[in-house]
């Protein structure tokens, strides 16, 4: 089976690989321990979680504190042991608020302090209650996904370790760092799906990365290593299905109808932690470069502040920042502020001044279609965002917008600096919050 090139996308202009030079990382990883953490409740795509804890109560890393019974929800656990000193809204990343636990350290409780799962349970049931979803951004629990409908026959399971957001590296140290448990996360899911084969995409550019899978994939059956083309956005699902075995997710189906299954490394590594150690999910890496003293990968537990991240990263540099982005600079979304706290969806802190930032106003589109080209969904981006500037919201459904991965290549090869990634986004969930009010009336 060879390695195929998906639609669309963009390579990245020189300028843009220069400023990865310049935001070089430290090859180390850095583990940051805070004194407080303020974990959300919700860290998911489903029902929102209940409170299990209140101001006051003693808990331990890895303890449940808020959760649901409904089917699809993700866990939420205590990332580090101490006393619950606020119940409390914080900022979330679309600038208002999250209710969050407040939690203050317990200085004499060590770090590696873990309350383990319940031994008895199924697989299933340890993964629900580890809390495990998408570590890739989706953030969609993950013992849903491994349920598919009977009807589906998975052949494939798809680890994703592309990450091909610029400056972010990851997943790429934790390729580098837990392959053993990444294999062993897609062999768990092949298990419980019956599929057949394993492949594992990871970009070119990440050869310390590739070296390490390809060495704890080697006495596991059916299990390949595929180098695959720095383009972006490699790492989409839809893209990697269409690289790797040829498959196009259909519109508004599961791409596990096409007979794969995909994961995220970083999932995969919580997947067999939780079935195979009794782990919840408490911690992640996070990508912390751009203008900051000193661009490094760190090993944080959930709910730590971006401020903090970021001051331990040595602060900005150049001066007064321009942009925070929290995740990639293509797909990521601006910070409005430092006290917000990172979560399971976050993989990256991406620091911009004035100088690299390069913001232009926008001028009038000149139909060169650039953005037709790139787009990896064959939408028509220029004529989404007219259509939803002149309030035309039915014309943004005809022409599919909420098909939009947000991957941001149209802004980025647009001449006129056009804003259309932000406006289809927009569109997006305009039209789909106009469905759910319909629905419910």
């Amino acid at each position: 089976m060879k390695t195929r090139k998906f639609t669309g996308g963009v390579d990245f202009a020189p300028s843009t690989l220069k400023l990865k030079e310049l935001f070089q990382l430290d090859p180390r990883l850095y583990v940051y321990e805070p004194e407080e953490v303020m974990i959300p409740f919700d860290q998911h795509i489903g029902a929102p979680n209940e409170v299990q804890v209140a101001v006051g109560d003693r808990v331990q890393a890895g303890q449940i504190i808020a959760m649901t019974d409904a089917e699809v929800s993700g866990h939420v656990h205590a990332s580090i042991t101490g006393e619950v000193t606020a119940i409390r809204e914080v900022p979330n990343l679309a600038g208002g608020t999250q209710t969050a636990v407040v939690i203050r350290r317990d200085l004499t409780a060590s770090p590696t302090d873990l309350q383990l799962l319940r031994q008895e349970t199924t697989v299933a049931d340890r993964v629900r209650e580890a809390g495990v979803v998408g570590l890739g951004g989706a953030t969609f629990p993950t013992h849903i996904k491994l349920n598919p409908a009977d009807h589906v026959d998975v052949r494939f399971i798809l680890l994703n370790g592309a990450e091909c957001e610029p400056f972010i590296h990851a997943d790429d140290y934790l390729m580098q760092r837990a392959a053993v448990k990444i294999i062993r996360g897609g062999e768990i899911a092949r298990e419980l799906l019956q599929a057949d084969k394993i492949l594992i995409g990871i970009e070119a550019d990440k050869p310390l990365a590739v070296a390490a899978m390809k060495k704890a994939s080697a006495g596991v059956a059916d299990c390949e290593v595929r180098i695959l083309p720095v383009r972006y956005p490699q790492g989409g699902e839809k893209q990697l299905l269409e690289t790797l075995i040829g498959a196009e997710s259909p519109l508004g189906g599961r791409s596990v109808e096409t007979g794969a299954y995909t994961m995220n490394v970083a999932t995969a590594k919580a997947l067999a932690e939780a079935v195979d150690d009794y782990r919840p999910l408490t911690r992640r890496y996070v990508t912390v470069t751009g203008d900051v003293a000193a661009p490094r990968v760190v090993d944080f537990p959930l709910g730590t502040c971006a401020g903090e991240l970021l001051a331990f990263c040595g602060g900005f540099t150049g001066g007064r920042p321009s942009r925070i982005i929290h995740g990639g600079p293509m797909m990521g979304r601006t910070l409005h502020e430092l006290r917000t706290p990172l979560t399971k969806g976050s993989n990256g802190l991406v620091v911009l001044n004035q100088t690299h930032d390069r913001l232009f106003a926008e001028s009038p589109c000149i139909r060169c279609n650039r953005c037709v080209i790139s787009c990896p969904i064959r939408l028509e981006p220029q004529s989404i965002d007219q259509a939803m500037r002149a309030g035309e919201l039915g014309r943004c459904e005809q022409l599919q917008a909420e098909q939009c991965i947000n991957c941001g290549c149209c802004s980025y090869v647009c001449p006129s600096r056009r804003r259309l990634a932000a406006t289809i986004n927009e569109a997006k969930q305009t039209i789909s919050q106009l469905k759910k009010e319909a629905a419910a009336k």
